[in-house]
């Protein structure tokens, strides 16, 4: 075996080749190129989803590394010079790729591994180092020159050293730089790694190159080297490696795209079925003939069926779920047409549970042929259906009785007429309503009176043959209809006179509220018709009319519609638009009926109010006042009163006379509750500079029996400016004495219906002197009213009253005539004076 290593007496005579300066840095490129791909593919091993792929890439890795580290070697040799011809055997020269190949193999398995061992990483590395050096110098053995070949050891064992560090840094930082971020899709720890690598490949390639000393053959003659042919296979070398290194990186770019794409593919569709199966509507992917692919967990809630038992099926034919038989062809028709459809079904739960539903079809994709999927949603509307249930209840029913309401009565009559157009019979409607309801509430409380309503209802529903037969059409205002009544007018008229007149026996009467007994009186009206003749509106309006005339009558009896009282109602209606201009044309009247003491003396009078019709001349009180509180202008009547009384006691102080005169004026209750009442009755007497104590504010018991505090506070603020305060009408309500008590009160005048009794009814007398004894003891002045006999002056007078007003002194007078005829001394009674009465 010939020597290895180079004596130093050898070295004197041995030769050194030297290397072309662009070839090593070519092989560098080349070596750090094919090494930084190795690793790209050895990424792509641990990406990998499937075996053989991972295989594929592991091979791929490997052999990509080895190449690069042969060609590196490759390159460098032939950038070596000689000055002799030198050669390299094939065979040899090829079988230097085999430990090439085997390190890459061992390095891009390690580097593919997560979680290697640092003792399998320094292997790994040692292994990468040692495949190096048996690449390098078997590659060396291959070369055929006229020299024989010697190693300094020196260098020898230097090149080996280098390459074991380098390779172990290599598939260090490959680990330990996964961390870092791609940079224009270069990834940072792969090139870092790749640096180690290529600078274990190249440092042991030159290092070992200093190491070789070639020793001449005898007679060897120098030559010039064949630089330009080893220079184009350097280069032919160097490019096809970076070729092949370029292109094998190209390749695991556009993997590694495609992977991710793939895996964002994957993602988004994971995100996409999670984002399904979180939506509470039920959700269904059908294919190109509906037949369903899958479907998410609420659909199988919605309808109680698991999806493997729907899968294959056509959502079409599904009508033990979904009722789209009669939707079958226009779903169809849509979806051909314009590729969606929506629209309401109903869905029957596997557990029998009927709900709504709304249904929506789309086609999400079309393919070439013009087929598709098509995904369905299904969302339950019960709660909207309910909600517009309830909204549709709510507005068609009143809330505090749960009767139908107005809008509801009105659709019934409707389809009570087109009916009866048929079948000819007739049909009532019969309006109720309660009296005095609101003078109920203001005693009671809405409380009471809610209870009184519903009560009322109740008692009614018997009556009904259906449910919207009976509505509430107001606040004590209640209409029950009654159809199929005889096709003769005569027999069915008789026959709702009797419906109406038991209906109404059966209201009248007491009731049990929140454990009191209250009685209540009811009345009304009643309209026979048929057909369609005349809108519900006009129906509505008859039956009203009804209803007034039974109230009016007051007797508790239902009243039928008559002709005649549609010109009652018009007559009222024009007497309303005249009563408007009778302010402005100064046509009403202010009258006095005078008010005296016990020797006929007036001590004042009772300003009372007159309308002067140009027509029809003088008009009753009873004719205009109800109507004027009916519509409001009571309050507009009341100020014109107010003022002008308060102009007469301003123009009586004047007069001496005159000057101690009171005037009382009646106040009703809607004038009484406004907010500005005091505002208006303070600028009355400042405007005129009459006196607040020679005005009296009658009042009338009803006032007293709502609210106390604002009552007692209006009373109060108005007794601050001095004015004066009489209940009219005492005794014919409920006053409270603990309450009367409490109001700043001047005097009670006794009712007229206690003083015409007088004489006659035993039980009026010790009415009266009852509220002659409570005037007294709540030191209140008393007043008679309503006196027309001197035997009634006479009881009154026995009963302990000295204050009189009435027709046996006089009737009300126009002013003039009062003033005349208080120019007298004392009033005259039947023709004579007053006697004067001591004591």
């Amino acid at each position: 075996m010939p020597p290895i290593f180079i004596t130093y007496p050898q070295v004197a005579q041995a030769i050194q080749g030297v290397h072309t300066p662009w070839l090593v840095v070519l092989s560098c490129l080349v070596a750090l190129v094919s090494v930084y791909s190795a690793m790209a593919v050895g990424e792509r091993v641990h990406s990998a989803r499937w075996q053989h792929r991972r295989r594929a890439w592991w091979l791929a890795g490997g052999t990509m590394m080895g190449l690069g580290i042969w060609s590196m070697h490759f390159t460098g040799m032939l950038a070596y010079r000689l000055p002799f011809p030198a050669h390299h055997g094939l065979w040899l020269t090829l079988a230097s790729l085999l430990p090439a190949v085997v390190a890459g193999l061992i390095a891009v398995a390690a580097m593919a591994r997560r979680g290697l061992s640092t003792t399998r990483k320094i292997i790994a590395g040692c292994l990468l180092g040692l495949g190096i050096a048996t690449m390098h110098y078997t590659g060396m053995a291959a070369m055929e020159a006229p020299a024989s070949m010697r190693f300094a050891p020196i260098p020898l064992l230097l090149s080996l050293v280098i390459s074991l560090p380098f390779g172990i840094a290599s598939i260090y930082s490959f680990h330990a730089s996964r961390h870092l971020p791609r940079v224009q899709g270069i990834r940072l720890g792969s090139l870092l790694a790749a640096v180690f690598a290529a600078l274990a490949i190249c440092s042991m390639h030159y290092s070992a190159m200093m190491a070789v000393y070639f020793l001449p053959d005898p007679g060897w003659q120098a030559t010039t080297p064949m630089a330009h042919h080893g220079s184009l296979l350097a280069t032919a070398v160097a490019v096809l490696s970076f070729l092949f290194a370029v292109a094998t990186l190209i390749t695991v770019l556009v993997d590694r795209r495609l992977q991710d794409s793939a895996m964002r593919m994957q993602v988004s569709r994971r995100q996409l079925v999670d984002v399904i199966e979180s939506m509470h509507d039920g959700v269904v992917l059908l294919d190109q003939r509906a037949r369903m692919i899958m479907c998410n967990h609420a659909f199988e809630t919605l309808t109680g069926v698991p999806h493997t038992d729907l899968q294959g099926h056509s959502m079409l034919k599904l009508n033990t779920l979904l009722r789209l038989d009669q939707h079958r062809s226009q779903v169809l028709r849509s979806l051909r047409e314009n590729g969606a459809w929506i629209g309401d079904v109903e869905v029957r739960h596997r557990q029998g549970r009927r709900f709504p539903a709304r249904l929506s079809i789309n086609r999400v994709r079309a393919d070439e042929d013009g087929s598709g999927h098509f995904v369905a949603t299904l969302s339950d509307t019960s709660a909207h259906h309910d909600a517009q249930q309830h909204i549709r209840y709510q507005a068609y029913h009143d809330g505090l009785t749960t009767l139908p309401n107005r809008s509801s009565l009105q659709e019934r009559i409707h389809a009570l007429q087109l009916a009866s157009d048929i079948s000819g019979r007739h049909i009532m409607l019969l309006l109720v309503d309660i009296d005095n309801f609101k003078g109920i509430n203001d005693a009671l409380g809405q409380a009471t009176g809610d209870r009184l309503l519903k009560a009322l209802a109740a008692r009614l529903r018997p009556w009904a043959r259906q449910a919207n037969d009976l509505a509430r059409l107001s606040s004590n205002e209640f209409a029950l209809l009654y159809d199929g009544l005889s096709v003769s007018p005569e027999n069915a008229m008789g026959q709702a006179r009797e419906k109406a007149r038991s209906v109404l026996e059966s209201l009248n009467g007491d009731y049990s509220l929140a454990g009191e007994r209250h009685s209540c009186r009811v009345s009304g009206g009643y309209l026979l018709f048929r057909g369609g003749d005349l809108g519900v509106s006009e129906l509505l309006k008859r039956a009203g009319l009804a209803l007034l005339e039974s109230k009016s009558e007051a007797a508790q009896r239902p009243c039928a519609f008559e002709a005649s009282m549609v010109e009652r109602l018009n007559a009222r209606l024009r007497l309303e638009r005249q009563l408007k201009d009778a302010v402005v044309g100064e046509q009403l009247r202010q009258y006095l009926q005078p008010q005296v003491d016990h020797q006929g003396t007036i001590t004042g009078a009772e300003v009372l109010l007159r309308w002067e019709h140009p027509e029809l001349g003088l008009v009753s009180p009873s004719a205009f006042i109800s109507l004027a509180e009916d519509t409001g202008q009571i309050i507009e009547l009341g100020n014109w009163v107010l003022r002008k009384t308060c102009e007469l006691l301003a123009d009586w102080q004047h007069d001496p006379h005159r000057s101690a005169w009171t005037l009382s004026v009646n106040v009703s209750a809607r004038e009484f509750q406004r907010a500005d009442f005091v505002t208006g009755v303070e600028r009355a007497l400042t405007d005129t500079g009459a006196p607040a104590s020679q005005l009296t504010l009658e009042l009338t018991e009803s006032l007293m029996l709502g609210e106390a505090y604002p009552v007692i506070d209006t009373l109060t603020h108005l007794r601050t400016l001095g004015v004066r305060f009489a209940i009219d009408d005492f005794g014919t309500g409920y006053s409270s004495l603990a309450y009367l008590k409490r109001l700043p009160l001047d005097s009670l005048k006794i009712d007229v219906a206690f003083v015409r009794d007088l004489t006659d009814d035993p039980t009026a007398a010790p009415i009266a002197q009852t509220i002659i004894a409570l005037a007294q003891t709540l030191q209140l002045g008393v007043i008679a009213e309503g006196v027309e006999t001197v035997e009634q002056q006479k009881r009154l007078l026995e009963l302990g009253c000295r204050s009189f007003q009435g027709y046996l002194y006089s009737k009300p007078l126009p002013l003039h005539q009062f003033l005349a005829l208080s120019s007298r001394r004392r009033l005259p009674v039947g023709g004579s004076a007053m006697p004067l009465l001591q004591g």
